[in-house]
């Protein structure tokens, strides 16, 4: 199933590249993928008996092959954190099992389990993987500007410098010229983070409490550095992430995948604009002086979703006036048009609901979003958006459950309500987390949309 989420399909996707490339020399990464495996296969057979009025014995039904696999990934990875000189290649298997041990116990283990593998990938982000990206931004920025590379040593934060070097058993992975592939630049580290910061939006966040203050510290740290020199800014990471794949691929990587490539990225950076979205909305929020005068946050963000909305024009229509996922072809540009499109909507549905309590309690500021797309035709688009990839790729919901679950409350429409709920509980076989999506949707049905986001909210998780 993650290659579903993460979008790019099986022969060249970063799931197959991490299989192919990476698990066949490292044993964790090998075994988290038959742990996921294995659990998914449980799940599915479970979901199936209870539908059927089936029956598994215990060991079916106990996921005890899914938990062997985790236990030998567990132990690997103790010996591999046990080395003090770690390469690019070995962060990247590192990074890679903390990743996948994440999506492991938000899906079939615990909340607590996640929060132990999130601390794990915010120490190896700031101790070995930031420090390496950083100095792969420097360099490039050094030698654009021009100055000699035999320079960049000196340019650099002797801290940083010397931080990098005590990771690093190769030089190069610290100072190489512009355009190079050495270091994690070459891996797919940098598309792994982002998916972690994707992974800490409102959504999941919600779907899996106690999370709360790690996903604050990581987004703040990239969110509130865009600004800083000294730290590596969530648009260059968010650029580092969407170079080729041919970077970790190698040569063989197709053209045919790069053309895949090429017709997803305009929908791709919808789909990242409305997750930075979120997380400053969520910032607001959180803000107990918040203001809504012309040059507050609220207006930016405000500004923000009409500017994506103008910029972004092509994907949003196509989307609408698409009648279907299939295309000549079969490429997957519409599929992406769509999840951005509703992810987008999404947004602006999440923004209404932060700040309309408020906003109806001082009168005076009324009017200061009135150009904004309006709760209701956003509630609307996601869900007629939803409907229509449900029809062409059912599984494909896995990537929306968010947009659909908060537009489902949303909407006064009974039947659009009911057809949520049934699409919620389908996803039930695909973890346990998407049962408590759906155990909270159907609870959260018995409020008004006024009352609602006191559930959804950063301040309602618990």
């Amino acid at each position: 199933m993650l290659v579903v989420v993460l979008g790019k399909r099986w022969p060249w996707s970063v799931v197959s590249y991490a299989y192919q490339k990476i698990a066949t020399k490292e044993p964790m990464v090998m075994s988290m993928m038959l742990a996921s495996a294995a659990s998914e296969i449980c799940r599915s057979k479970l979901y199936d008996m209870e539908n059927c009025s089936g029956h598994l014995s215990r060991t079916e039904g106990s996921n005890i092959h899914g938990r062997v696999h985790y236990g030998r990934a567990l132990s690997n990875l103790r010996e591999a954190l046990k080395q003090e000189v770690k390469s690019p290649q070995q962060i990247e298997a590192i990074f890679i099992t903390l990743w996948l041990m994440m999506d492991y116990e938000n899906r079939f283990g615990s909340p607590s389990a996640t929060n132990i593998h999130i601390r794990g990938i915010e120490t190896l982000l700031h101790n070995h993987i930031l420090p390496l990206l950083q100095s792969h931004k420097r360099q490039a920025a050094i030698n654009d500007s021009g100055v000699p590379s035999q320079q960049v040593e000196a340019s650099m934060d002797p801290s940083t410098l010397s931080e990098c070097a005590s990771n690093n058993t190769d030089s190069t992975t610290v100072v190489s010229p512009t355009g190079s592939i050495d270091g994690l630049g070459g891996t797919c580290v940098p598309l792994f983070v982002l998916w972690t910061l994707y992974f800490f939006s409102p959504a999941v966040i919600f779907f899996s409490p106690g999370t709360a203050q790690l996903e604050t510290d990581i987004i703040r740290f990239f969110s509130r550095s865009e600004t800083r020199n000294h730290a590596l800014s969530l648009s260059e990471l968010y650029r580092l992430s969407r170079q080729s794949p041919c970077r970790f691929w190698g040569n063989g990587y197709p053209v045919s995948s790069q053309l895949d490539d090429l017709e997803n990225l305009p929908a791709l950076a919808l789909y990242h604009r409305s997750h930075v979205l979120q997380f400053e909305i969520m910032e607001m929020f959180d803000d107990s002086d918040i203001s809504f005068g012309e040059d507050s946050p609220y207006q930016r963000v405000a500004k923000e979703i009409n500017t994506l909305s103008i910029e972004y024009d092509t994907i949003l229509t196509s989307a609408k006036r698409s009648t279907s996922c299939d295309l000549s072809g079969d490429r997957r540009v519409m599929e992406t048009a769509l999840w951005s499109a509703i992810t987008y909507y999404g947004t602006v549905v999440y923004f209404h609901f932060s700040f309309q309590d408020l906003i109806a309690s001082q009168p005076e500021f009324q009017s200061y979003n009135h150009s904004t797309i309006s709760l209701t035709t956003a509630v609307s688009l996601v869900l007629e958006l939803s409907l229509k990839l449900h029809r062409s790729r059912p599984r494909l919901l896995i990537r929306i459950t968010w947009p659909l679950f908060i537009a489902g409350i949303a909407t006064s429409d009974q039947i659009y309500k009911d057809w949520v709920s049934i699409r919620l509980r389908e996803l039930g076989r695909y973890g346990k987390d998407y049962d408590r999506i759906s155990a909270r949707f159907d609870k959260s049905n018995s409020f008004c949309p006024d009352q609602i986001y006191s559930i959804s909210s950063t301040k309602g998780r618990e």
